[in-house]
């Protein structure tokens, strides 16, 4: 009788050789590889998880995203839901435009053919964003998409793609700032004086001014009328509170960033294990006349690697957002 011989699957440069390697190593690229060439059916099957391969075995569809969201359920993956989801769709964006070029090169369309497509695909991503207003998964996905294969259309138009999405989703909003390029639209530009001070530039353009207003308000009505914003984001919004004595605090550990929404006055917050960093509330939210806030203050949404958080009032609330 034939031996069975093991072998490891390969996931994002690691070796697989159980489940629970999976679950670490887990590349939404790899597995879909896998899964398509049948390569999965064969490891799940010579390592003995019978059951994991049935159910692999019973999924019934073809998009890219649809499956990996199935294989988190068989596989158990309990963190990093989000960002595979997200991954899963922009390697469905990708394979979607390797096509549409393949048939650009076999038909050899015209010009006018290939600008049509062309603006429908970025509609058709603005619309994935409205229609999914509170799917972080979806609206980043779609955003990336965007920065990469539609930034001469986004140059044009993100200032009417900022009223579009405000209007409907928070969410987006702050996906936006999330963003590296779509962020630099809508935040004015910081510069550093000679003392090491940090200032916004006061000759920003005036639009990009009233959009950053815009979400300034959002963010300060939610004071009064948490509904407006807070709740909007549900889950997508990470807090802590409590009392540190003047330690700094490990919060989120290095390897993930996160933008800092708001918090409490005389509380800190750090890259994680970053020394000589900190990064006060007044810089979070900080006061001046230069943007002409009704309110005197604006907010910065630091992105930092992990967060390391100090405060001295248990009765303070940091609030963030995974990037």
């Amino acid at each position: 009788m034939a031996k069975t011989i093991k072998f490891n699957l390969i996931c994002d440069g690691s070796p697989v050789r159980t489940i629970e390697d999976l679950r670490e190593h887990f590349s939404v690229d790899d597995v879909l590889s896998y899964y398509e060439s049948e390569l999965l059916d064969r490891w799940l099957n010579v390592r003995g998880y019978h059951d994991e391969l049935e159910k692999v075995r019973a999924i019934n569809c073809n998009n890219p995203a649809e499956i990996i969201k199935e294989q988190i359920k068989i596989f158990d993956i309990t963190d990093r839901t989000d960002k595979l989801e997200e991954a899963a769709y922009i390697f469905e964006y990708h394979e979607e435009r390797k096509e549409l070029y393949s048939i650009y090169q076999e038909q050899s369309f015209k010009v006018n053919n290939i600008l049509s497509d062309y603006r429908t695909g970025y509609i058709q991503l603005v619309d994935t964003i409205l229609e999914n207003p509170t799917d972080s998964a979806k609206i980043k996905a779609a955003i990336q998409e965007i920065v990469e294969s539609y930034e001469w259309i986004l140059e044009l138009d993100h200032r009417a793609l900022f009223y579009k999405i405000q209007k409907v989703s928070p969410l987006a909003v702050m996906c936006l700032l999330m963003n590296p390029k779509t962020r630099s639209y809508y935040l004015p530009i910081e510069s550093t004086t000679e003392n090491g001070t940090k200032v916004f530039d006061t000759d920003t353009n005036g639009d990009k001014l009233e959009m950053y207003k815009l979400i300034n308000s959002m963010i300060s009505t939610a004071r009064y009328n948490s509904k407006d914003f807070y709740d909007a984001l549900r889950s997508d919004i990470k807090t802590f509170s409590g009392e540190t004595d003047g330690y700094w605090k490990d919060i989120e550990s290095k390897g993930k960033l996160y933008m800092i929404i708001s918090m409490g006055e005389g509380d800190y917050v750090r890259e994680a294990g970053k020394k000589d960093g900190d990064l006060s509330c007044d810089y979070i939210k900080r006061g001046g006349p230069d943007l002409n806030l009704s309110n005197g203050r604006h907010q910065t949404f630091p992105i930092i690697d992990g967060i390391d958080y100090k405060s001295s009032n248990a009765r303070n609330v940091l609030k963030y957002m995974e990037v």
